[in-house]
Parts: structure tokens; sequence; C-alpha cells
């Protein structure tokens, strides 16, 4: 009987699986989770948990298929399902910069769990031998060690990683227009410039665990095999190495005062001097022709000025560069239209503008942010990249632009998944806008990135913020004081000397 007993658990302690009964949560928590889900999480999930419903045509990245046990997002290996705590970190962090929110503070941790184990219950691997998968411990991460960057490069181009993400890593691969989930939608790679939208986490350890594990149901391997734990701290640092920790999203531009003329060709090189603010870009969600998920999230606007003119630089991050094709302030859009990329031939182009109130601003009403309103009408600076122009619009509304027949100058460029365009108008504007020296003027952004459909009312936009024009530069008070009273001063030493002189003489 003892060697029996012996023999059953040296089998428990060599075989953990066959100890562990699957983490399926209670009948009364399952429950309890589906009611959660029904509420919150079936419109885009699906009722049935497959990710058919309604808003799965318009979301990028497509919500997730919870019955084919596919998670992105785990701490066991590549192929292998999640365990209790990944669903829930998941559900409770959400995903940056996705139509998946965050749920803590919203649903308390017993809530949290009850959603898990629901979600749980739509893939019958669960309740199997595979339902008890082994977690992979991630290390502390090791001192970052700017000496292993030249090394973390060489392991980021061994393994062809810019294949995908781009020599830079923003995102504009030779292979990323054509990278599809396991369900067949277009799928992007990650923009590791901005690791603040890493939806596994955006931390040293985060990395490390997304090379290791892999993001099961979408292109991105696991290098648990391939790579050893020191170069894959290595890559880690590289990669942490090409972005800051926080966005820093500010709310006002700062425009640098010249004292010579404005030349937009020379570029980026005009505003070398002048400070960048960088702002959040979101979907236009409010109107006709929605874009629950633009292709831009942020862009940087720089500033400069002189006694006759402005000029706004935006730059920002775009996967691929799109010039053929048009676009237009009021193109017509569906009401609900999918923002899955053309198979065909690119129809719509890439589009930016700087949006302004059309008058000097009075208080603290502005014109309604989309595209301004029949009472206060915005002053629209558009340029449809396809094209090597810029026009001015005014526009009550995003069903009414009217031409100004103002033309203002404009630069553009697109290198490695950057597009940088120029601005360049008169500071006194003819509908009356006028920006004024150390004051501070409504603006705002609209970005349209023709490889997600976005055309008219489709588009990414900003909320208000401002640009402030700081006081030109002024000659010193200092300098002609000095010099007059130099002046003075010889003038009254030569007088006294003149006096003295004649005095002398006429005693002689």
């Amino acid at each position: 009987m003892f060697r029996l007993l012996l023999i059953v658990a040296t089998l428990t302690l060599a075989q953990p699986g066959l100890a562990q009964e699957p983490d399926l949560g209670t009948e009364g928590q399952r429950a309890e989770g589906q009611v959660i889900y029904d509420a919150k999480c079936a419109h885009c999930h699906g009722f049935s948990g497959d990710a058919e419903s309604v808003a799965t045509p318009f979301l990028r990245p497509s919500p997730r298929d919870f019955v084919s046990g596919n998670f992105k997002f785990r701490s066991t290996a590549s192929g292998e399902l999640p365990t209790t705590e990944d669903i829930e970190h998941s559900i409770r962090e959400g995903m940056p910069y996705t139509s998946m929110p965050a749920w803590k503070g919203i649903l308390s941790e017993a809530e949290i769990s009850s959603l898990a184990y629901y979600i749980k219950s739509f893939n019958s691997d669960f309740a199997g031998p595979y339902g008890t998968p082994d977690v992979i411990e991630v290390p502390d991460a090791p001192d970052f060690d700017e000496s292993n960057l030249s090394r973390g490069r060489e392991v980021f181009d061994a393994n062809q990683c810019a294949d995908c993400h781009g020599q830079n890593g923003r995102g504009n691969g030779e292979s990323a227009t054509e990278l599809m989930d396991d369900w067949g939608y277009p799928i992007r790679p990650a923009d590791m410039t901005k690791r603040w939208t890493f939806r596994g986490g955006s931390t040293r350890e985060d990395i490390y665990r997304t090379f290791t594990t892999g993001l099961n149901g979408t292109p991105m391997p696991s290098y648990q095999q391939t790579i050893d734990e020191e170069d894959r701290w290595a890559l880690v640092d590289y990669v942490y190495s090409l972005s800051r920790d926080e966005p820093d999203y500010g709310t006002v531009v700062t425009a640098q005062g010249l004292l010579a003329p404005i030349d937009v060709i020379q570029g980026a090189e005009l505003f070398e001097n002048a400070p960048a603010t960088y702002f959040p870009i979101v979907g236009q969600i409010i109107e006709p022709g929605r874009s629950f998920y633009p292709g831009v999230n942020g862009v940087e606007v720089r500033a400069v000025y002189n006694q006759r003119d402005i000029a706004v630089m935006l730059s920002w991050n775009d996967m691929t560069q799109e010039i053929t094709g048009s676009n237009g302030l009021a193109m017509e859009v569906l009401p609900f239209d999918s923002d899955v990329p053309s198979t065909a031939d690119t129809v719509f182009s890439d589009a930016a503008a700087v949006l302004l109130p059309s008058a000097a601003v009075e208080g603290i009403e502005k014109p309604y942010f989309m595209f301004g309103d029949s009472k206060r009408p915005m002053r629209i600076w558009y340029t449809d990249l396809a094209t090597d122009s810029a026009g001015v619009f005014t526009s009550t509304g995003s069903s009414s632009f009217v031409a100004d027949g103002e033309e203002i100058e404009r630069f553009a460029s697109y290198e490695d998944g950057v597009w940088t365009v120029i601005f360049k108008a008169r500071r006194q504007a003819e509908s009356g806008l006028y920006f004024e020296e150390a004051a501070f003027t409504p603006i705002s952004f609209s970005i349209w990135d023709g490889y997600s459909q976005e055309r008219g009312n489709k588009r990414g936009l900003s909320a208000w913020y401002h640009v402030y024009l700081e006081p030109l530069e002024t000659i010193s008070p200092v300098g002609p004081m000095a010099k007059w009273a130099f002046i003075v001063i010889i003038l009254e030493l030569g007088l006294i000397g003149t006096v003295r002189y004649r005095r002398r003489k006429q005693r002689a």
C-alpha cells in the first residue's frame, strides 16, 4: 500500500497537469459573468463569443473571437491557452488605442473574475487538459544597458523585424500592408516608436514576454526557441530605446518669432529651433462617416512666424504614403463605412488640415470642433497630398464648405514612414482672423489616412488647442543707450577741453 501511494505521489509531482483541475469558476460566477458580458461585451465580441456582431466590420483591430481560443496576450507559451489571470488582466487594463476599454474602476475585481470565467466557457479546451497551461516566468529585467543597443539592432536585423515594423520601427515595413490575422482581417504591425500604444504592456518585462510568447492569431511569432535570453534582452533594450516613456501630450504650440522671411522650401530645417508639441488624434465618431479606428493616432506640431506670415508644420507616422486617387473635405461617406483597406488600387489619398476660427474668438466660445457651425464658422487650411497645393475653405458644418479662392503655400514630404506637411499663410486673414503676437489663437488638426479609406467626414481629428506667438526678438536698449552715453561723454569732454584751452590762451 505504501509503495502504491509513493508511485501515485511520484506521478503527480512529475506531471503537474494531472494534479491540477481547470480553473473554470463556479456556476454562479459564470452566470454573473454572462449577465455582464451580454450587457457590456456582446455588441463587439458577439453573443456567442465568435466576434460576429454589428460592430465587427467597423473595428480595427477586429474584436477577439473567444470561440477560437486564440488569445494574443498571455503568460503562456505560443499556441497555448491563457490563464484566468491573463484574461482578467486584459479586461482590467483594456487594449490601448483600440475600441477595447479598460474596465478597472468600472467593474469590481469579483465581476472581472466572473467575466473571465464566462469567456472561458466559449471554448471547451479550457475544461480539458489544455486548460491548465504552464506559465512562462518572466525574470526581472536587468539594468538598461546602452551598450546592448548595437547588439539589439543586430538581433532586430537578423530576425527580419524590419520587414513588418520598418527600418526604424515605425510600423511601415515592406510587408506591413500584407499582414492578416487568422480570420483574414488586415492587421497592422506595432509602431515601436510609440511604446505607450503597446497592448501587451510597455515595460521592458512586458516587451520581453511578448517576444517570448508571441501573439496568437497574428503574424507575430514566439522567439522563445530562436533567440536566446541574453539576445532577447538586447532586443528589448533596442526596441525600448526607440521611444520615450509617455506621449507627453501638450495643449499649446509655441510659435517661434523670426526676423527673416519664411521659406517653406527649407522644410523641417525651418523649424529646427521651434519647440515641438505632440497632440492626440482620435477617430471622428460623432457624425456619419465615423472612423472608429483612425489610421493616425498622433501629430507633432511646430510653428514659426514673422511680421507678415505664420507657418505651421505637422508631422505624423503613417504606415503608407497614399498619393494616388484623391481626397476632399466634402467627399461622401456612407453613414457606417467599413475601414477595411481596399484590395484594388488605392482610391483615397492622404490629406491634412489645420482648423481655425474664421474670426477672433471672444471669451471661451469657439466654433463647433467638427467643422464649425452657422454662428461660428471655421477657417480650414486643407491639402490633398496627392496634389502639390493647399487651399483655404470656410465651413459652417460637415456638409458646408466654401472655397475662399485663397491659396496658401504648402510643402510636403514623406520619408521612412513620416509625413511632414507645412502650411504658410498671412497672419492677417481675409476673414478677419489675426494671429496676434503674445496671444493665444485656437487651433485644431485633422488627418486623413487614405489607406484606411478615410475621406470627407471620416477622419482622425483633434480637440481645440492653442498656438501662442512668443514675442519677436527686439533690439536691447542697453546697446544704444551705452553708445549715446559714450557719445555724450565725448562731446562733453571735448567742450570742456575747448573752453579751458581758450581761457588759458586769453590769460597768456
